[in-house]
């Protein structure tokens, strides 16, 4: 059994149900998980903006900007001359940061308003905050496997959707219109699912069934849209 949030951390990933229902009683330990995550998450793309050929992952991101957006050699010019690397670096950064931080506050909010309907038991905001940031510790996962994506590159050639070898973005060309939806999700977009299902059984003894459908709910929810846009769109 886990005897720190630290250890907590590493357990999760192991032993999940068993770590999950400790860390439901101990309110101040969701605060090393969103350290680990923010960590992890500033580090990577700071680590990544100054180890990669700049020069070269510029171009490749305006030959397929041309590609998707129809831009003239004069267009391209223009955007280019806003896409420094000190830009890029900050904006990717605090982006990726600040994302993870909304959307997981938008999660909790979910598991709050879902589960005060589902069930009788009742949880504050923060308690499911802090589970939200517990079951995002496989993006830790993720972003180390990126580190040494960087580490070992040819040359410091990585694109950032190099960064997600698990993706199923092999599904289609980076061309298609489909490529990002393909492209977002991953074995650790899975992996974050089936910690949150594991946890709602944990937390409040749901059925199976019930705790899968609550896991799954925003996913459906977001690609079921992601796709209905892209057919109509077609």
């Amino acid at each position: 059994m886990s005897s720190n949030p630290f250890q907590a951390s590493l357990d999760i990933l192991i032993s999940p149900k068993e770590t999950l229902s400790l860390v439901k009683d101990k309110k101040n330990w969701s605060w090393v998980p969103f350290g680990l995550v923010s960590l992890a998450t500033t580090g990577l793309f700071l680590y990544y903006f100054f180890s990669i050929d700049f020069d070269w992952m510029l171009n490749q991101m305006l030959d397929q900007i041309a590609i998707d957006e129809g831009l003239s050699d004069e267009e391209l010019q223009i955007t280019s001359q806003y896409m420094t690397k000190s830009n890029m670096m900050w904006s990717t950064t605090l982006g990726a940061l600040l994302g993870t931080i909304v959307v997981n506050g938008v999660m909790a909010l979910y598991y709050l308003l879902v589960t005060r309907i589902a069930t009788r038991e009742h949880l504050s905001f923060g308690n499911w905050h802090g589970f939200v940031w517990w079951t995002s510790m496989p993006l830790v996962v993720s972003y180390l496997l990126a580190f040494l994506i960087i580490t070992f590159s040819n040359n410091g050639m990585v694109t950032l959707e190099d960064l997600s070898p698990t993706s199923l973005g092999f599904l289609s060309e980076s061309s298609s219109r489909w490529f990002g939806l393909f492209n977002s999700l991953n074995i650790f977009s899975f992996w974050t699912i089936a910690l949150a299902f594991i946890g709602l059984q944990a937390w409040l003894g749901m059925k199976r069934n019930r705790a899968l459908a609550i896991a799954l709910g925003p996913s459906i929810i977001i690609y079921g849209v992601w796709t209905l846009y892209l057919l109509s769109s077609g």
